[in-house]
């Protein structure tokens, strides 16, 4: 995988991103009615569009990812990858569509998934 440059606005410093995985993270999917209220709150204005949000609340980390408005209902989230690498926190999904032959409703939604862990203070990235 290698690893990924970023340059910061903060005093023109230049940040190595290092992605290889240095272990995996345990996590569980949080369903969203067990969401905390603050943080589904901050979904709800930012589900429009494509979105990465991280919450901390008494040792949990929670990482909400979505995928904005679609166009039809049936979308599902895979998790690809959770892991931890040198210096960031890797999140990997992938937005699968409704089958084929699927009868699926018609009208927009914004499909998200949210997980928890252990808090870590390392920055979170998706991939």
């Amino acid at each position: 995988m290698g690893a990924i440059c970023a340059a910061l606005l903060c005093g023109c410093s230049v940040i190595r991103i290092d992605i290889r995985k240095v272990r995996d993270l345990p996590y569980t999917v949080v369903d969203e009615y067990d969401v905390p209220e603050e943080m589904r709150q901050a979904i709800a204005d930012q589900e429009q569009e494509p979105f990465l949000y991280t919450w901390a609340n008494e040792g949990r980390l929670y990482i909400a990812r979505g995928y904005g408005k679609q166009d039809t209902a049936g979308y599902q989230i895979q998790v690809d990858a959770f892991y931890e690498s040198s210096n960031v926190l890797v999140f990997a999904t992938t937005l699968l569509g409704p089958e084929p032959d699927t009868d699926t409703e018609q009208g927009t939604t914004c499909p998200y998934l949210v997980i928890q862990t252990d808090y870590n203070p390392k920055h979170v990235i998706t991939k």
